[in-house]
């Protein structure tokens, strides 16, 4: 079960559940502030806090997002949206055209479904160029189709709306008392302002944009500015043309008076330039022209690591607004007028690769987009800082906590973007993945999950059936305990060296002892001697496990997983905790889960080969059930016990021992069942 806390997320819960049951929060939940005296470890924190709280808004849109997929919405793709759109912000109203272009995919389609919010009214719709009935409720719009249409054919679908989208997802702002017009549609926010079919799994393969506002001000949205029109006296029509596929919450607008100004990237090629255009608050301009050109530093380091910018054909750029953090929309990324760190800067420039590029199928899988951008931040302190700035950002980034990082339930958006787990956690995804493969492995699987899902939608399952392919390793254990399981490896680590002729014998041992199941990682081990320290890598997949290593002349420590590669806490025993060297007698260790039902695993060590006797005994000292009776060698052994006696009989919930006899010892432990 996915569990989080996050103090300054609960903070605005509480305010969303003191609203009124559909209120709608129309002003950000947290702007950065325009003078900061935080730490660099507490800014970076906060803006992806800020984010996640962006991300997180309205709590009240859960309901209506129930009905987010229709069966209908499987029969056709779509492939094209032409949007038009006049925008009053004197009145607050919206007047639009949609056009929408699909292929047909079920054996015949005679009617369309579309997700409209139900406070945007619709006035006419056709299909293939002819007037149509429709029904619009419960928030999806159903239009009837002129004909049935066939298998493979293609239908255009036009309808025509008006209102005022105000709300969580669309707004009406102001700054300096000029309007700031924006969007923001992650998760399922298009349908406040324009009808279309609102699923991650569904990518358009182009868009057009033909936005009419006031004279004054600019537009700033998805792709190339094709051309700037004034179809009548004190107004502005901005043509924007989106070439690239792109899912509909990345589809948006930023509209204000925008001071405007540009750099240039030079792609991987050496030949091909693309615009790096910024659109910001006039008031901010000079801020912006400080700390925004890394943005082509960033560019270059990425696509040497990640394969070329994903949309060199048209641009990368920024646009103010003014929520807290910033939304990774596809070809221009909307920040806060008031964040300029480098950290959101490639955080979401990270997402043009990891979640624009490639986009979650669906929000259960919403690490593949923000795990991978915040990594990102990582990787670009690598690459501008060196190893050490790496390895202490993703220090900073170390939770843990409960919860799993998949989400078990997307219809909350406060578990989707949940910032210990979606963030924080899942930024150690790649680390650790790129720990247990290598570089070269771990690169070159990142080039071959873009081939694969290049402009189209992955599940976790798919990207790591990728790099299974690509690096010949079988990663289902490593996805399914860092995935889909909670928790974290507590390693307790004890050794002891016995010093030989020019040499030292150095056994190493290693326990789990988190409560959770067994995490089974490749890991290092670093041992100090004279002659030069020297890295180890041994699989661990066990609860107690051991490991001995002959080193040329003395010893003088060992230090598990020495560079971070696993999220993971660390104990040191010393040397007097080694069975085999210095420890004559066996142990008992206690057995996991416990309590436990229906099932639980009994550990134990010998010394020294033994006779073994384990068995199960009540509380009136009955024998229940004998677990093992012979010879086992030297080394950790393990038992399960499935809660019957040895007749195949189901034992009552209680108190039960567990006795050990091995080597003339006896060693006893309470088990508990639950029923």
């Amino acid at each position: 079960m996915r569990r989080f806390f996050c103090p300054l997320l609960s903070l605005v819960a509480i305010l969303f559940f003191a609203l009124p049951a559909l209120a709608v929060m129309t002003t950000p939940l947290a702007s950065m502030p325009d003078e900061s005296p935080y730490t660099h470890r507490y800014q970076t924190q906060q803006f992806r806090m800020q984010e996640a709280e962006t991300k997180t808004r309205l709590m009240a849109m859960l309901q209506v997002h129930n009905e987010a997929k229709t069966e209908n919405m499987e029969l056709y793709d779509v492939t094209f949206y032409d949007l038009q759109m006049d925008l009053n912000p004197g009145t607050h109203i919206l007047t639009g055209t949609t056009t929408i272009l699909a292929e047909v995919l079920g054996a015949s389609l005679t009617t369309m479904d579309l997700n409209l919010m139900g406070n945007m009214n619709v006035s006419g719709a056709t299909a293939g160029g002819s007037g149509v009935s429709f029904v619009h409720s419960s928030n999806v719009l159903t239009v009837t189709l002129d004909r049935a249409y066939m298998a493979g054919e293609m239908v255009t679908v036009t309808v025509d709306y008006s209102g005022d989208p105000e709300g969580d997802s669309f707004g009406w702002d102001s700054y300096g008392g000029d309007p700031l017009i924006w969007t923001l549609s992650e998760p399922f926010g298009a349908r406040h302002w324009w009808p279309c079919k609102d699923l991650n799994s569904d990518k358009a393969d182009s868009v057009d944009l033909h936005i009419t506002v006031p004279e004054d001000l600019v537009v700033a949205s998805n792709g190339l500015l094709q051309s700037e029109t004034s179809p009548e006296p004190g107004k502005k029509t901005f043509f924007w043309k989106e070439r690239y596929p792109i899912p509909t919450y990345l589809v948006s607008l930023a509209i204000h008076p925008f001071a405007t100004f540009s750099n240039s990237y030079t792609a991987l090629d050496g030949v091909t330039t693309m615009p790096v255009d910024y659109y910001v608050i006039p008031s901010y301009l000079g801020q912006a022209q400080t700390n925004y050109p890394v943005t082509v530093d960033m560019l270059e380091a990425f696509a040497q690591g990640f394969g070329e910018y994903p949309f060199i054909n048209e641009k990368y750029g920024h646009a103010h607004f003014p929520w807290g953090g910033g939304m990774e929309h596809q070809t221009m990324t909307s920040l806060s007028y008031s964040a300029y760190s480098e950290h959101i800067i490639s955080h979401e420039l990270g997402h043009q690769w990891f979640g624009d590029m490639v986009t979650c199928a669906d929000f259960h899988h919403i690490w593949l987009n923000e795990g991978f951008a915040t990594w990102s931040e990582a990787y670009w302190l690598e690459m501008s800082e060196g190893t050490a700035a790496y390895r202490a950002e993703m220090n900073d980034a170390a939770y843990y906590g409960p919860g799993t990082i998949y989400v078990e339930n997307p219809d909350n958006f406060w578990e989707i973007f949940e910032y210990n787990l979606t963030y924080q956690k899942a930024s150690w995804v790649p680390h650790m993945l790129r720990g247990v493969l290598g570089d070269e492995d771990f690169f070159a699987g990142l080039l071959a999950y873009r081939e694969a899902y290049e402009y189209d939608s992955a599940t976790t399952e798919q990207f790591r059936d990728v790099f299974e392919e690509v690096s010949g390793r079988d990663l289902d254990n490593f996805f399914q305990q860092w995935i889909y399981g909670g928790g974290h490896p507590h390693y307790q680590v004890s050794y002891t060296t016995e010093a030989g002729a020019g040499s030292t014998v150095v056994q190493v041992r290693i326990e789990q002892t988190q409560s959770e199941a067994v995490f089974d990682m490749p890991l290092v081990l670093k041992i100090d001697q004279m002659l030069g320290n020297q890295n180890y890598t041994v699989e661990n997949n066990q609860r107690v496990q051991y490991y001995s290593f002959t080193i040329p002349g003395a010893v003088s420590g060992v230090e598990l997983d020495p560079n971070g590669w696993v999220l993971c806490q660390i104990n040191y025993g010393g040397a007097t905790d080694v069975p085999g060297l210095v420890s004559t007698e066996p142990r008992l260790l206690p057995n996991v889960p416990n309590p436990f039902n229906p099932s639980t695993t009994i550990h134990f060590e010998l010394p020294a080969d033994s006779h073994v006797r384990l068995a199960v005994y009540d509380l009136s000292g009955r024998l229940v059930r004998e677990l093992e009776n012979g010879e086992r060698v030297a080394g950790a052994h393990s038992v399960r016990w499935n809660g019957r006696d040895g007749q195949g009989l189901a034992q009552a919930s209680g108190m039960y021992f567990v006795r050990l006899n091995a080597g003339g010892k006896t060693g006893l432990r309470k088990i508990t069942l639950v029923q």
